[in-house]
């Protein structure tokens, strides 16, 4: 896969197997393949794109849509809050996309992450989306986290479910203590219902806000990413 940008700074995440149709023209497949990544490239009109190798929110950003879906600044915070790290062993449920599965398998590998999922129109999409990266550590699972969780000695499980609370028992068996139970529900009576359960956790709940700066002119834009989700991060300090 290449990353292709163009004089404006419009983003083609592209295979190379055929020619890329841009805005400024055509590149074509075998002239994409026989330039280095870091370069420059023309098209048939003289106009140059940059070609750089994707990361991961490159994949992020352009993986296909299907449910709603977990936003980056979202994804940050729950990797910030719990601390994850290469090696942590991670379960995530309500796989949706699969963008939040990419975002911490990205970080806990080599270790797999199991993503589960009940339906498998989205299971499809998601495993669409992870096919494209170069992840390779991501499991889904046809299971409903409802019923149980299969996994031991997990240092975080997240949920992006109806009724989290429903799950909050079977975590506290699947967790190691100190291990995060973090759920993202749109609403704060989810929010609330989900809290009351948390028995045997530490807990706080946050929402992200963000604003961007246009530094043209030094002045925030006037469109601002609000209210997404309610983020709980539950902490396991109790069995």
């Amino acid at each position: 896969m290449y990353l292709l940008i163009d004089e404006k700074g419009r983003e083609y995440l592209v295979k190379g197997t055929s020619d890329v149709h841009t805005n400024y023209g055509v590149i074509k497949a075998e002239k994409l393949r026989k330039e280095n990544v870091g370069k420059t490239i023309e098209s048939h009109t003289r106009r140059r794109f940059f070609l750089l190798e994707p990361g991961i929110l490159d994949f992020i950003r352009k993986a296909k849509r299907g449910p709603q879906t977990i936003t980056l600044k979202d994804c940050a915070l729950i990797a910030g809050y719990t601390g994850i790290r290469s090696g942590s062993r991670v379960v995530d449920a309500g796989t949706g996309s699969g963008i939040l599965a990419m975002f911490l398998a990205n970080i806990v590998g080599p270790e797999k992450l199991v993503t589960y999922e009940i339906r498998e129109d989205f299971a499809e999409i998601a495993r669409e989306n992870f096919q494209k990266t170069s992840l390779r550590n991501i499991k889904i699972k046809s299971k409903n986290i409802y019923d149980g969780i299969d996994e031991r000695d997990l240092d975080l499980i997240t949920l992006d479910l109806a009724e989290p609370w429903r799950v909050v028992e079977h975590a506290k068996e699947a967790l190691k203590v100190g291990g995060f139970l973090v759920s993202y529900s749109p609403s704060i009576e989810q929010s609330k219902k989900f809290y009351d359960a948390l028995t045997g956790f530490q807990s706080e709940t946050v929402e992200c806000l963000l604003r961007n700066w246009d530094m043209r002119v030094v002045r925030p834009y006037s469109r601002v990413l609000g209210h997404t989700g309610f983020l709980t991060f539950a902490r396991l300090i109790e069995k």
